[in-house]
């Protein structure tokens, strides 16, 4: 395959016990398929995408695709989006969000009880006759008093420069956090402030407030009285108060404050992104003196029920606001081993397993608890989270298979899903990702090939090198319809702005869904490919590899190639594909500059049956 140059930023014996799309329930006929499309060449259809393009009213197996973004972090992880921030984002764009928080983060896992060990950086504005900023176990001393009438102000914040320690320590949301502030000896005379400055996360413009990132602080000042306002053109939250007694210890109450400052916000739909101590001598003659002799951190809504239920109340509340249906489910893991795990309700695994030394037993937990809800499980960015840049092919080649050799090893713990539309990630290109997921697609391991975008901070998707989502043909949006459709293989991917409204989808002989095995002695199967929406100069390839069971190396090449333009008004071409001797066969789509911009799920043709079986929902 060649390269992308501008690319650059299962389950066995069925255990979920769901129904699945069966030929008796949708007979997987051309003829069906045609008629059904009759929809789509009359301009009457169904459009999931709305205000965007086209979408077909029927599969090859009778149900429509839906969209879905399934890999999405908000106000749980560790960086700025919050999950309000998602609707105007998704809108008109996606069917469906999986809500995949990191799971320690969420729980806040070996977090913070206090900033003792914390690192912190120091900065200042102005001109001073004084000034300090100094940090002794749990101790913060500031001192700052200008040396002219203009302000000057010294800050201690919790070092998010050059240490990432607070990703992984102080980053979750603010549900059910507070802290608790022991003052020391201070002074602040003259209209000199100290503050305490919570970093919140973005969210979109409604009709009460502006779009931006929103901020928390509690500003302390000898006489200040008691209250809250706005500033900052609304994305500031101040609550004032007076300087208290030295020994006084004052509690933050994060959630409340936000709540308060800003009513018509769910304010557990925040993170807590950074932390900061910030005193100001508004001029010569204001000495702001503030000693902290201890925060500590209270949180009491981190707990696997907590999470659960706050993020089921901002998918129902968000969901119908912006016209998409959103399903809770977590990320699990530490390190480079991550897992999206997709049930409903969702499963949170205990972290009690999540150490080095139990790690399989920690894994192996996950998947088992979110196969007993009926859910699924993606093994997450194989070669790791970091982009760029690209190592050589040869390194990318040793790289696939020292990471094919490791998940062969535990069997990607029983996971279903592999995440494989990634044009860069982990040092490595899609065409990387799509050899290793082929290269067990040649051993008969039943995974479906997912196609996602990692966001943390709500950008556009469209113009993200890894703006892939996930297009599942099932009967609704519905968590089981999903997960049926996931679990069969009935799915592929495309980039959101690349090709807009992507459909792609296989039938072969009638009668195999794309995802499915076959099992049949014919040394010749016909295979129909239907594609959407395909931008003028863009081609269909089918890409064949062996199965036998056998290598590490996926043993792959282009059988074909169908320029868009070919493709029937009904949107299906068709090949006859060899198969005297087992195989599987799936599509990919490149635009006109050669990067591949949507890939579909294989079909298995078989000459005898494989030995680990088919699984039911595999089972042509």
């Amino acid at each position: 395959m060649c390269g992308d140059s501008d690319d650059v930023d299962s389950v066995e014996d069925d255990p979920h016990g769901e129904d699945v799309l069966t030929p008796a329930d949708h007979p997987l006929t051309r003829r069906r398929f045609v008629g059904g499309l009759g929809a789509v060449a009359g301009g009457v259809l169904l459009a999931p995408w709305a205000g965007q393009v086209a979408a077909s009213a029927a599969s090859f197996t009778g149900t429509r695709p839906f969209l879905a973004a399934m890999h999405v972090h908000g106000s749980w992880s560790e960086q700025g989006a919050s999950w309000e921030s998602y609707g105007p984002r998704g809108r008109g764009l996606v069917d469906v969000i999986f809500m995949t928080d990191h799971d320690y983060r969420a729980l806040a896992d070996r977090y913070w009880t206090s900033l003792r060990d914390a690192p912190f950086r120091s900065t200042s504005t102005g001109s001073f006759k004084q000034k300090a900023a100094t940090k002794v176990g749990r101790t913060l001393s500031l001192l700052a008093e200008s040396a002219t009438t203009s302000t000057a102000t010294v800050t201690m914040a919790v070092d998010d420069v050059s240490s990432k320690a607070i990703w992984d320590k102080l980053r979750t949301s603010i549900e059910g956090q507070s802290l608790r502030h022991t003052f020391g000896s201070s002074r602040l005379t003259n209209g000199a402030t100290y503050e305490v400055r919570v970093r919140l996360s973005n969210h979109p413009v409604t009709a009460s407030r502006p779009a931006g990132t929103f901020q928390l602080w509690f500003r302390f000042g000898s006489g200040l009285a008691a209250g809250r306002r706005l500033e900052g053109g609304g994305l500031v939250g101040v609550v004032t108060q007076a300087l208290p007694a030295a020994g006084t210890t004052v509690t933050l109450d994060l959630q409340s404050s936000v709540q308060q400052l800003w009513p018509d916000m769910l304010a557990a739909d925040n993170g807590f992104y950074g932390l900061s101590f910030v005193v100001t001598s508004p001029r010569t003659g204001a000495v702001a003196d503030v000693q902290v002799s201890d925060v500590s951190f209270v949180r009491t809504r981190h707990d696997a029920a907590s999470i659960a239920a706050t993020q089921r109340l901002l998918a129902d509340t968000y969901g119908p606001r912006y016209g998409m249906k959103i399903h809770p489910a977590i990320e699990v893991g530490r390190g480079v081993r991550h897992m999206n795990a997709f049930a409903d309700p969702q499963y949170i695994p205990d972290q009690g397993l999540n150490h080095p030394a139990t790690l399989d037993a920690f894994y192996t937990q996950a998947v088992t608890g979110t196969h007993a809800r009926g859910g699924l499980v993606s093994w997450n960015h194989p070669f790791g989270a970091n982009v760029g840049p690209l190592l050589s092919a040869a390194d990318q080649a040793n790289e696939r298979h020292q990471v094919f050799a490791d998940l062969l090893a535990h069997d990607l713990y029983g996971s279903d899903i592999l995440e494989v539309g990634y044009p860069v990630r982990g040092q490595v290109d899609i065409n990387t990702h799509l050899a290793l997921w082929d290269t067990f697609s040649r051993r008969a391991r039943f995974l479906t090939g997912n196609g996602v975008n990692d966001d943390h901070s709500a950008k556009d998707w469209r113009a993200l090198n890894n703006g892939f989502a996930t297009g599942v043909w099932a009967r609704s949006v519905a968590h089981a319809d999903l997960m049926a459709a996931l679990a069969a293989g009935r799915a592929y991917t495309s980039h959101a702005g690349k090709w807009a409204g992507g459909q792609l989808d296989m039938l072969v002989d009638d009668s195999v869904a794309m995802g499915q095995a076959s099992v049949s002695s014919r040394t010749s199967r016909s295979l129909a490919v239907f594609a959407a929406n395909l931008p003028a100069g863009s081609s269909v390839e089918l890409v064949r590899g062996p199965v036998d069971y056998a290598g590490q190396d996926p043993g792959t090449a282009v059988i074909a190639t169908i320029a868009a333009s070919t493709f029937g008004s009904d949107g299906t071409a068709s090949r006859s594909i060899s198969t005297s001797t087992s195989c599987f066969v799936r599509a990919q789509v490149r635009n006109a500059a050669g990067a591949i911009i949507g890939v579909g799920n294989p079909v298995w043709l078989l000459r005898e049956p494989p030995p680990g079986g088919i699984p039911t929902r595999r089972a042509a």
